[in-house]
């Protein structure tokens, strides 16, 4: 299974990062905790299953290991590497399929090896917006597992009313909320 979700952790923090932070890190350890937090409270458990977090090794939390798992998602800090751009290039380098990776960065180094490759690449700030107003943006959805009891089925799409002018941005919203995964996957097939 490959990587769905790739988030530059540090960089998707820093907008959101409250001020007066102190001389200790321990506010650092409090917003890495926080994003991961709405990582899991946001995100279907298939999407967490396939997201990986990467933070710059600097301020690495001393009692736990440089990766490890955390409900789901691969949390990495990037100690063999110079910054974690390094770790998040060659990620994206190294993924088998990048056209169904989404980047999140601010970091134009790192959107750029995202767009090399053709993967789908948000700003931190927009990406983190969405994902707390409840719109996950993903440039690839991937599908439930079978019989997995999160799956849900959306009823189908209502007919369209010709006499009804919506804008575009309402419009899509509207079919992004009424549609199931499968169908989505297949809207955006067809419009690449």
């Amino acid at each position: 299974m490959s990587l769905a979700l790739l988030i530059d952790g540090y960089n998707v923090i820093a907008p959101a990062a409250a001020p007066g932070r102190g001389d200790t890190t321990d506010w650092l350890a409090a917003e890495r905790h926080r994003l991961l937090q709405r990582l899991i409270d946001h995100l279907d458990p298939t999407v967490r299953e396939r997201t990986c977090v990467v933070f710059d090794a600097k301020n690495a939390p001393r009692d736990q290991p440089d990766r490890y798992n955390h409900h789901g998602i691969d949390v990495r800090f990037a100690v063999d590497f110079p910054e974690a751009d390094d770790l998040l290039e060659q990620i994206i380098s190294a993924h088998p399929t990048p056209k169904n990776l989404t980047v999140v960065s601010s970091d134009h180094r790192v959107q750029a090896a995202g767009r090399r490759r053709r993967a789908g690449v948000y700003d931190s700030d927009e990406w983190l917006d969405r994902l707390l107003e409840g719109r996950v943006l993903l440039k690839h959805r991937p599908k439930p597992k079978p019989n997995s009891p999160t799956t849900t089925h959306s009823p189908p799409l209502p007919p369209k009313s010709p006499s009804r002018k919506r804008s575009k941005t309402r419009q899509t919203d509207d079919i992004a909320s009424q549609i199931s995964d499968e169908a989505l996957e297949d809207l955006i097939r067809k419009h690449q």
